[in-house]
C-alpha cells in the first residue's frame, strides 16, 4: 500500500462534462440524453478511482458531492466506503466544513470563454456568461476552491479536460491534475479510455493527498465582490437579482454583490 498520511477526511466535488468519454452536452450530460446513464457510469467510476487512491495512503471519511445539475453520480455503483451529498437544492457549503483535510474535484469543466476546452460553461451553460471574484474572472473551479479555501481545506486534485487542468494550476499553484481529455473545440475532444482514466486518477489521487501540507488552501481576501455576468437570453435573471437590496445593477445583464464574507455573497446570488 506503500506510505501514509494517517486518517483523513476528504471532500469531494463532482461534475459530469470533463468525464473521459462524455462529448456532448445533449447526448451525454442532459438526463433526455440517449447516453446519460453511460455517463453517470463512467462519472461514478472515476470517483471511486479517487477514492481508492485516497483511502490507499489514509482517507478514512470521504464525503462526495453530486455537483452535476441533473445528478450524475450512481448510488448504487459508488464505493461502499464514502458517503453521499445529492438532491436539490444542494445548498452551499455543500458538506464542506472545518475539519477536512483536503478537497477533490472529479470531471471538471474549464470556465466559458476558454479556447479549445470542452463542454465550458460557468455554473449555467445556457443562462450565466462570466463570473468575477474580487475582479478576477472565475469559473466553478475557482469558486469550488474558493469556498473550500473559506474553511482552511487545500484544493489538492481537479481532474477534467486539458483546459480545465491548466486553469486549476492557475488558480493553484501545486495542485496535482489529471488530464482525461482534451478539447479540439467547444463540442469535440479527444478522450482517453475510461480504463486509463480511473488509473490516472487514482494516481493522482494518492500523490495529491500525499503532498496535501505543500498545498495552500485558496483563500480570498475580504472584502468580497462577486460580480455576476447573464447571457442575453437570461436578462431577466440579472434584473430580478439587482432588485435586491444588497446587489447592485452594473449593466442591463450585470449585477454585483459586496459582503465581508464570502459565504455570504455566494448565498445572495446562489
Amino acid at each position: 500500500m506503500g506510505a501514509q498520511v494517517g486518517k483523513l477526511k476528504v471532500w469531494i466535488m463532482t461534475d459530469l462534462e470533463g468525464v473521459a468519454g462524455v462529448f456532448s452536452f445533449e447526448g451525454h450530460a442532459s438526463s433526455k440524453g440517449r447516453w446519460y446513464d453511460l455517463s453517470r457510469r463512467l462519472l461514478t467510476q472515476e470517483v471511486n478511482a479517487a477514492i481508492e487512491g485516497a483511502l490507499e495512503v489514509g482517507g478514512s471519511d470521504v464525503l462526495v458531492v453530486d455537483g452535476h445539475g441533473e445528478g450524475g453520480i450512481n448510488a448504487e455503483e459508488l464505493n461502499p466506503e464514502a458517503r453521499l451529498l445529492s438532491g436539490r437544492p444542494l445548498l452551499l457549503p455543500w458538506g464542506l466544513e472545518k475539519g477536512f483535510d483536503a478537497a477533490f474535484i472529479i470531471g471538471q469543466h474549464a470556465m466559458a470563454g476558454v479556447e479549445k476546452a470542452h463542454l465550458s460553461h460557468t455554473e449555467s451553460h445556457v443562462s450565466v456568461q462570466n463570473v468575477w471574484i474580487n475582479g478576477k474572472k472565475v469559473g466553478e473551479l475557482g469558486m469550488i476552491a474558493a469556498i473550500a479555501g473559506y474553511f482552511g481545506v487545500p484544493l489538492v486534485l481537479a481532474t477534467g479536460d486539458r483546459a480545465a487542468c491548466i486553469e486549476a494550476l492557475s488558480i493553484v499553484p501545486g495542485i496535482e491534475t489529471a488530464a482525461v481529455k482534451e478539447g479540439l473545440s467547444h463540442g469535440a475532444a479527444v478522450s482517453i479510455s475510461p480504463a486509463r482514466s480511473r488509473s490516472l486518477i487514482k494516481e493522482k489521487a494518492r500523490a495529491a493527498l500525499l503532498k496535501k501540507d505543500e498545498i495552500k488552501p485558496y483563500k480570498v481576501r475580504p472584502p468580497v465582490e462577486l460580480t455576476v455576468e447573464y447571457t442575453e437570453a437570461y436578462k431577466a435573471s440579472a434584473e430580478h437579482l439587482a432588485s435586491k437590496p444588497w446587489a447592485e445593477k452594473v449593466d442591463a445583464r450585470t449585477v454585483r454583490i459586496r459582503d465581508e464574507d464570502l459565504l455570504e455573497a455566494f448565498g445572495k446570488w446562489f
